[in-house]
């Protein structure tokens, strides 16, 4: 009988430390989660930037200023 408690004892601290091996991970997974979200957000933003850039560039190459300052705008 004594050793059946000893067991239960083992057992329900594994279960403890699990409990607290899981928590740490789903902290972990979280703030993984928000720094991934700022990562896309930077990407989104040079993504843009590079796209507008690329814009600008053409335009210029086929002669839109030119045209602008024509028209006056």
């Amino acid at each position: 009988m004594d050793d059946l408690k000893q067991q239960v004892d083992r057992l329900e601290w594994r279960v403890d430390l699990h409990e607290e091996q899981l928590k740490s991970l789903q902290d972990n997974a979280i703030e993984l989660k928000e720094q991934l979200d700022c990562i896309n957000k930077s990407l989104a933003q040079i993504k843009w930037l590079v796209v507008g850039g690329a814009v600008v560039y053409w335009g210029q190459a086929m002669g839109l200023g030119q045209f602008l300052k024509l028209m006056g705008v």
